[in-house]
């Protein structure tokens, strides 16, 4: 069986991840009629397996590098702390902020401490130094001997987030099968462009085609696809993997912060979740330098790895209860001739489709900024869309965190 639908709208995004979802509220409260189509579980992918880091700044820092880059992340904090109020340009009020804080911390070594100076010194407006009977209860024990710092920028529980966007009213988000979703320009490209989609479920075909005056594609390595069905070069997107870890058990303290050292990456960087509301199986979720460089390894010599460096960097722990698991994930950037990372979102313009990737959880306000100026330029009336046959369309759910999903733990001898 099948049944077809036809409908309109200002804009269809493809991806419903960070980027996809802060775009989407945007343009509707610019009175934008949108249709967001996503092909597995709302954030998954990139977005979910985010550590919730509203950064602004800390990379920069750590070079001692101050730019329009640094100047232009320095900003997002507020704004997403706006935005949390109720009070910003979107409205995010009850999603769970799991810290309002992060910390910075060296070990003894002087060119550590200088690392830790840099960042404090670039980032003086919210980096300041703790005493030590005000360290992070990780940090407490006389045996560090360390510099801790303070980073006034909260942590979210990313699964919320997704909900608090997802939920918001307005908008139209669909379900559908990512490789039956084409794109063409609708009469000869002089009215816009047009979306064929379908969703497959139970032996039931719904197909539907969508006329937009413009297409936003945010899904990350999913644009690649896309990219190349428009004749595009999929190269204009890059990949840098990493190899996160999840260590769980009785840990006692939560922690949220980054351990510093000499080079242009946090040593490791950690943040921590409840599992299941209860404490004695938190979740400790490793990433920075750890993940970046263990990209080679097998998930057990991962494991191994972020096993020995907890144990050099926190001795004073037991880590005879944790549990363990490791797992790869591609971070989808904007490609850069050299390669590197992007200091900034990434937008390609290919008639009227862009291609974005915001290149980090923290610039979806910068992007969406971006996007919304050359949707102006693609599309300057605005529409109520023709949207009530997809009343009734499947809506994809919230993506699982990593610690939620279906893993096998593995357990040290003891």
């Amino acid at each position: 069986m099948s049944s077809a639908y036809k409908a309109s709208a200002d804009v269809v995004i493809i991806g419903a991840g960070i980027a996809g979802l802060w775009l989407m509220q945007r343009l509707l409260r610019e009175g934008r009629s949108v249709v967001l189509l996503e092909s597995h579980q709302i954030g998954r992918g990139q977005t979910v397996a985010s550590q919730g880091i509203i950064h602004g700044g800390t990379k920069y820092a750590l070079t001692n590098r101050i730019t329009g880059a640094s100047e232009a992340i320095r900003a997002m904090p507020s704004r997403w702390k706006a935005a949390l109020a109720g009070e910003g340009e979107i409205d995010l009020s009850g999603t769970a902020v799991l810290s309002d804080r992060q910390y910075l911390w060296s070990q003894r070594s002087l060119p550590s401490r200088i690392t830790t100076f840099f960042a404090a010194s670039v980032m003086r407006s919210r980096v300041r130094s703790v005493a030590r009977e005000h360290y992070p209860a990780l940090l407490a024990p006389s045996a560090f001997r360390g510099s801790v710092y303070q980073v006034d920028e909260v942590v979210l529980d990313v699964p919320s987030l997704l909900a608090r966007l997802a939920g918001s009213a307005g908008g139209v988000t669909l379900w559908v099968n990512g490789n039956d979703t084409s794109i063409r320009k609708c009469d000869g490209g002089r009215s816009g462009m047009e979306c064929t989609v379908k969703y497959t479920d139970d032996g039931l075909v719904r197909e539907a085609m969508i006329r937009a005056g413009a297409v936003v594609c945010t899904a990350g390595g999913g644009s690649a696809a896309l990219l190349e069905q428009l004749g595009a070069d999929p190269s204009l997107l890059q990949r840098r993997p990493l190899h996160m870890v999840l260590a769980r058990g009785p840990i006692e303290h939560p922690m949220f912060g980054h351990c510093l050292e000499t080079g242009s990456r946090p040593r490791l960087t950690v943040t921590s979740h409840d599992w299941r509301e209860d404490p004695s199986r938190r979740v400790w979720y490793l990433g920075g330098e750890l993940a970046e460089s263990g990209v080679g390894r097998s998930r057990m010599e991962q494991i191994a790895t972020a096993r020995r460096e907890l144990a050099t960097l926190f001795p004073w722990l037991d880590l005879s209860q944790l549990v363990w698991d490791a797992f790869h994930i591609d971070r989808v950037e904007g490609s850069q001739a050299d390669q590197s990372r992007p200091d900034r979102p990434v937008i390609h313009e290919i008639g009227s489709v862009l291609f974005a990737w915001p290149t980090k959880l923290a610039f979806a306000p910068l992007l969406a900024d971006l996007l919304i100026e050359r949707i102006d330029n693609l599309v300057p009336d605005r529409s109520p869309g023709e949207l009530e046959s997809l009343a009734e369309w499947p809506r994809p759910e919230i993506a699982l965190p990593p610690w939620k999903e279906s893993r096998q733990w593995h357990t040290f001898d003891r």
